[in-house]
């Protein structure tokens, strides 16, 4: 990754589960937050852009994009914007999520969403991997697998199932 929103909030998810471990009862304020990566070297600018795309993940959860889960046998059509900064493996990998059961109809489009309000033009499969997790944690709907099988399948290349 280049130094992108998406750096900012790899950094930050390492930062707290590192905190997580090492305590887990005391809870990380945004400013000991923004100062841990500031003093990584992120800006200030980058550092409140990834922190909003995160809370907008919360918020299009909380039901700003209508829900899609009643549409059966359905498929979805990218638009050509769409198929500029997601190519054919990364929409076989959010095809690949929706047929495990791991992201609904919904959840799709979230990811979707958050992945056309990222900066850069194109989006690798490891970053694409990394907005299915956040949204897949930030997600209140149930998963039927495991976060240690999706964590397998964002943390390792050599997935057969995905090749």
């Amino acid at each position: 990754m280049t130094n992108n929103i998406l750096d900012v909030l790899t950094f930050m998810f390492d930062f707290l589960f590192e905190s997580a471990e090492q305590d887990s009862s005391q809870e990380v304020d945004d400013d000991l937050l923004k100062l841990h990566l500031s003093e990584a070297g992120f800006d200030s600018d980058r550092i409140e852009k990834a922190l909003i795309w995160l809370e907008n993940i919360a918020a299009l959860q909380e039901g700003k994009i209508a829900s899609f889960d009643t549409l059966h046998n359905s498929m979805r059509i990218y638009s050509e914007h769409e198929k500029t900064k997601l190519d054919s493996r990364a929409r076989g990998f959010i095809m690949f999520m929706e047929n495990m059961g791991q992201l609904n109809a919904s959840q799709r489009e979230i990811v979707i969403e958050q992945v056309m309000s990222l900066e850069d033009s194109k989006l690798n499969i490891d970053d694409l991997k990394w907005v299915v997790m956040m949204v897949i944690g930030n997600s209140s709907a149930e998963s039927s697998v495991s976060s240690q099988w999706i964590e397998s399948i964002v943390f390792h290349d050599d997935n057969p199932t995905l090749q």
